[in-house]
């Protein structure tokens, strides 16, 4: 299967900067239920009795995201198909807002030693109730920055980043508790990085199973189908 990381570069810094702001996480990601965790595998798309659905080719592993009883996220990470954690996202709230991320990566030492090194840190610093300024280091240095604004209820609406002094705004579209759309705008108005989803298997709860991703501005072809499975407390 061809390589889909950097379609979810994106996303990944999406859910990086979320925070409280009076909701828990599952309520502002569209969850519904007691969600204890969420398992994602990204497998390509084939086009089977007249509708896309996941096919067998899938990257090897999956990533988890884990909440508590109160419905907050507390970590995230990806397993290998040998049950080996290939990288580790943890966090640290304050008054229940989250206001640093770190992020480890498994790094092989030898053919049979390896280890979980930090890559970055992600602190965040509420400065409304619809305003997150954020910053990502990287050994000690800061690599990039920027602001995550939120919608009234709560969902990433946009974020600006800002990058090597070159400034970029992610846009976030929604269809009631469904995200649709999310496209990169530069300062010129100019659009790019455009991606769209469709969902079309839910389970009993209303949570999507089935999410299939699509580059550019165009609905054609899924460029990868990711199915979701839910455990519940």
């Amino acid at each position: 299967m061809k390589s889909v990381s950097g379609l979810t570069v994106m996303l990944l810094l999406a859910f990086l900067v979320s925070c409280s702001g009076g909701l828990n996480d599952l309520n502002r990601r569209g969850l519904k239920g007691k969600v204890r965790a969420t398992s994602e595998f990204q497998c390509n798309a084939t086009y089977e009795n007249e509708k896309w659905v996941a096919g067998a080719d899938c990257a090897n592993g999956f990533r988890v995201v884990e909440y508590d009883a109160e419905g907050n996220y507390i970590q995230a990470f990806s397993m290998s198909d040998c049950g080996d954690t290939t990288n580790l996202a943890t966090v640290k709230r304050v008054d229940g807002d989250l206001v640093e991320e770190t992020y480890y990566t498994r790094v092989n030492l030898t053919p049979k030693h390896s280890r979980m090194m930090l890559v970055s840190r992600t602190v965040m610093e509420r400065v409304s109730e619809d305003q997150v300024n954020f910053e990502v280091w990287q050994d000690e240095q800061l690599r990039y920055e920027g602001a995550t604004y939120y919608d009234s209820k709560g969902r990433i609406e946009r974020q600006v980043q800002v990058v090597n002094n070159r400034e970029v705004i992610v846009h976030h579209v929604y269809e009631k508790n469904l995200l649709m759309e999310m496209y990169q705008q530069e300062l010129d108005g100019s659009r790019s990085a455009t991606q769209q989803y469709e969902y079309s298997a839910f389970d009993e709860k209303g949570n999507w199973t089935l999410r299939l991703v699509f580059t550019g501005e165009e609905k054609i072809t899924p460029e990868m189908a990711i199915t979701r499975v839910l455990e519940y407390y």
